[in-house]
């Protein structure tokens, strides 16, 4: 499940918002569609991923876990 995460400048309170249409109709745009609702893009999943050997240093020009799934290893 994604955190939701909102920009800075985004009111302490709902109700200081240019889009609170008052205590009865509440948000105009709702929360779902939060006009500060930031969206984190999705990190795409590589080959690399999981990798031991890929963690503190770049890869080296082998795949080191291919080797080792190879190997019966990983």
């Amino acid at each position: 499940m994604q955190e939701v995460t909102y920009a800075a400048d985004k009111p302490s309170d709902c109700s200081k918002c240019y889009f609170w249409k008052g205590t009865r109709k509440g948000c105009s745009l709702g929360k779902e569609n939060c006009y500060y609702l930031i969206s984190v893009p999705k990190k795409v999943k590589t080959e690399c991923d999981g990798c031991p050997y890929g963690r503190d240093h770049p890869c080296i020009g082998w795949c080191t876990k291919k080797i080792m799934r190879e190997l019966g290893i990983h």
